[in-house]
């Protein structure tokens, strides 16, 4: 995990997994499972998943393995470990149109655009509605991550997590 190795014994003592995409004895990529809360670096939001929720994150392919179906494998592995243990809802973010396909081929539909930037130390947040989404589903997602659509602005801050 290179540089994320550090955070890895803070993530499993809070009760995130990590599940690993191997080829014979090499890892080629993983991805981590969350039913606690958990920070959304790309935007600066905390998810809390409801009880039977769980979040997927930081699903990472290893860079000689890139183009290979790795992402989609690992997502959809967490789909299937996540549904035999009775998680009836799974949230994911991105932050880009490459994951999309892969993304809507295990299951998941947007519900939440998010838009953000930094400018002279003010982090801004747009929130919108995805296009035709569910207005349950739209709910239900500004609940998890405590924002509803609109315009945010608050001190940029990072955090490890």
């Amino acid at each position: 995990m290179e540089a994320e190795s550090g955070l890895v014994p803070g993530r499993l003592a809070r009760g995130s997994r990590c599940f690993g995409a191997w080829v014979g004895h090499e890892l080629v990529g993983y991805g981590w499972l969350s039913a606690k809360p958990e920070w959304i670096g790309e935007v600066g939001l905390e998810i809390t998943p409801a009880p039977g929720e769980a979040y997927i994150w930081n699903c990472v392919t290893l860079a000689p393995h890139r183009r290979k179906g790795v992402f989609r494998s690992v997502v959809t592995a967490l789909v299937v470990q996540a549904g035999s243990e009775g998680m009836r809802k799974l949230w994911i973010a991105s932050v880009g149109e490459l994951a999309r396909n892969s993304l809507e081929q295990a299951g998941f539909v947007r519900v939440m655009r998010f838009d953000t930037g930094t400018r002279l130390g003010i982090r801004w947040l747009r929130v919108r509605a995805a296009e035709g989404a569910d207005a349950t589903l739209l709910a239900a997602a500004g609940e998890v991550v405590a924002i509803k659509p609109g315009l945010k602005l608050q001190r940029a801050k990072s955090k490890k997590h």
